[in-house]
């Protein structure tokens, strides 16, 4: 859909770690240390206007736009980050498995606060202009 060569305005993420670590605060709604897989799929459930299991690019991205409306173009590259099997175009079960398995690069099974830092830095840092 959009080209990772093209820049988004991510300047207002900055410093990136700080935003990364909070956002990880914020997701590990158990506060134990670890983003779980059932944590990261409660959270696409929000995405989920109609309620079918899946979230669309216009769900996701209307979602963010609702809430954070400066983040409105990035969702649309954020969406191609999830979206691991673009050939239907919906975030699925499969997407968040694939997507927690590129958080967990340490392959234990469990996401900690520096490997979700590292992720999201570096994906921060992929669409800077």
């Amino acid at each position: 859909f959009l080209a990772a060569s093209q820049a988004v305005n991510v300047e207002l993420l900055k410093p990136y770690t700080t935003t990364a670590q909070d956002m990880f605060h914020v997701e590990d709604k158990d506060g134990n240390g670890i983003f779980t897989l059932a944590e990261m799929e409660k959270d696409f459930e929000t995405y989920d206007a109609n309620g079918d299991g899946k979230e669309s690019r216009h769900e996701y991205t209307s979602y963010v736009c609702a809430m954070t409306p400066e983040l409105y173009q990035l969702s649309h590259y954020l969406y191609d980050e999830y979206d691991i099997n673009p050939v239907d175009h919906l975030l699925e079960s499969s997407d968040y498995q694939a997507l927690y398995s590129r958080f967990d690069t340490n392959g234990d099974g469990e996401v900690r606060e520096d490997e979700w830092i590292a992720w999201w830095v570096k994906t921060f840092e992929k669409y800077e202009g």
